[in-house]
């Protein structure tokens, strides 16, 4: 039996989506980490004290872009609004900034990669938030800035004769421009997996949807006729009473062999019992797993499963993949179908599953009951490295 999805708030991120989130928020102190180097043991108390506020200050700041271009991301929420992230008036402020600070630096061969980075940064986080046009005219400008202050600056001073020309304003178009590049890369990677997350809860809601009307389905062309029969003759027996009571009495009888055939049909459904085919399951499971993106392998040929236990196995599969699209974040799934002399199983190993498997709610134990109705049983083994295993084992000779 499949149980309904847990309500779905934001799309919980997989560990790629998460390892994307933290590398961003990384990336900010990771490309100011050597100019900071300088600062502290380089930089005469001057320089210093003009070049560490902003240092300091791209660094929160890009932080905090970085929260606000990804909300959802490693911290399980988004800063879109929020008050503490400044408006645009102290971005462009802070810009300047930077771009100044590196202009300072420009002359300085051996440390001037480092601090070509901190407009770089700045420009890269502040672009995050930008349509494309505006994005490729911002990063334009501060590449070009970078360009001109630089090599102004260094030939203004002279204070490094063996510095050839052009080597700043290279350096500071082409970091400004790389740093863009990856965190720009990096947020679309970032927003891709978003959408696969999505994708994948929306294909699990939808499997159980299509699974709740499967049901429907079922129980509506095994009931509907029946039932209509019933009241049918429910309604004849009702006028022959005290005009043919015999005949009335056979129609009674009739409805109660009616009803008791519905019932047990019904209990059939609902416990599974009905005559699924194997074939057909595989065919629908494999579909619904290329659909979620998880490549599907199926070994074994299901005509060798007796057709007397194929309902119990196809339920096994049904379940199985229900499983693999709400708790795991499969890439590959394999099922394996076994039909040895004296025993039928079939397997499903899938990898992506958590590290703290999720309740298992009543879909396996219905599973266990059924196969123990059969004389088989049901097991469950999670392995090193996130495999796991949905396994059900029945004799072939269990009879019909």
């Amino acid at each position: 039996m499949i149980t309904s999805p847990p309500p779905s708030g934001a799309v919980e991120l997989g560990r790629l989506g998460r390892l994307t989130s933290w590398t961003l928020l990384a990336l900010g102190p990771l490309w100011l980490l050597l100019a900071a180097n300088d600062v502290v043991f380089n930089l005469s108390p001057a320089r210093r004290a003009l070049a560490a506020p902003v240092l300091v200050a791209v660094a929160v700041q890009h932080t905090r872009l970085i929260l606000r271009a990804v909300p959802g991301g490693p911290t399980g929420r988004g800063l879109r609004g929020d008050s503490a992230v400044a408006g645009g008036r102290w971005n462009i402020l802070l810009l300047a900034a930077a771009i100044a600070t590196w202009g300072d630096m420009a002359d300085r061969p051996y440390t001037a990669i480092d601090w070509a980075m901190v407009p770089g940064a700045m420009a890269a986080a502040l672009a995050l938030s930008l349509p494309a046009r505006a994005r490729r005219r911002l990063l334009t400008a501060v590449a070009l800035g970078c360009a001109v202050l630089g090599e102004t600056v260094a030939q203004w001073r002279q204070e490094h004769p063996d510095l050839l020309p052009g080597v700043p304003a290279a350096t500071g178009a082409a970091m400004g421009l790389f740093i863009a590049a990856v965190e720009l890369v990096l947020v679309r990677l970032w927003r891709a997996v978003l959408e696969a997350e999505h994708v994948r809860e929306t294909t699990a809601d939808l499997a159980v949807a299509e699974e709740r009307l499967r049901f429907a389905a079922d129980l509506h062309d095994l009931q509907g006729h029946r039932l209509q029969v019933i009241t049918l003759k429910g309604e004849l027996a009702e006028r022959l009473i005290g005009r043919s009571d015999q005949e009335a009495r056979t129609q009674l009888r009739e409805i109660t062999d009616l009803a008791r055939a519905a019932l047990e049909e019904s209990r059939a459904v609902v416990h599974g019992y009905r005559r699924t085919s194997l074939s057909t399951e595989l065919v629908n499971a494999a579909g619904i797993l290329e659909a979620a993106g998880i490549h599907a392998t199926v070994d074994g040929d299901a005509a060798h499963i007796p057709h007397q236990l194929q309902p119990a196995f196809a339920a096994l599969v049904r379940e199985g993949v229900t499983n693999i699209l709400r708790h795991s974040r499969a890439r590959h799934c394999r099922i394996t179908i076994t039909a040895s002399p004296g025993r039928a199983l079939v397997l499903l190993r899938n990898d992506g599953a958590p590290s703290h498997p999720a309740d298992p709610g009543n879909g396996l134990a219905g599973l266990q009951e059924r196969f123990h109705a059969i004389g088989g049983c049901v097991r469950t083994a999670t392995h090193p490295g996130g495999h796991f295993e949905l396994a059900g084992h029945a004799s072939r000779e269990t009879p019909a």
